[in-house]
């Protein structure tokens, strides 16, 4: 399956704001190291991707891994819209597959789809 990803934008609430579709679909964060190289640290869905990475950079967020990377580190954001839940499950599960995010707690399960990563 091919998706349209957006462009790669530091995690920030401006850069949310401005970047963020206030639809459904997939995203990934993902965290600067070092060597100026780029990991991706947790994979997710939403039915308002605005709003989920706004929850995300907030004080109130529940998962301390994505909460230890946006206070300590540079991390950016990308996403992609996706309308129908039962491709944004097979989309998620793939990349949770793909890129072993250590701040994902749990496998999304279900069976993956395919697609082009950006």
């Amino acid at each position: 399956m091919k998706v349209d990803w957006s462009s790669f934008h530091r995690l920030t609430r401006a850069n949310v704001l401005d970047n963020a579709p206030a639809s459904a679909g997939v995203y990934t964060l993902w965290v600067q190291l070092q060597n100026e190289k780029w990991r991706c640290y947790y994979v997710g869905q939403a039915s308002n991707i605005e709003q989920r990475l706004l929850d995300h950079i907030s004080d109130d967020e529940p998962n301390s891994g994505i909460r230890a990377n946006v206070n300590k580190y540079i991390s950016g954001f990308e996403s992609a819209n996706v309308g129908k839940q039962t491709d944004r499950d097979g989309i998620e599960k793939y990349l949770y597959n793909y890129y072993k995010p250590e701040c994902n707690e749990v496998d999304p399960g279900g069976t993956p789809i395919e697609i082009n990563l950006s």
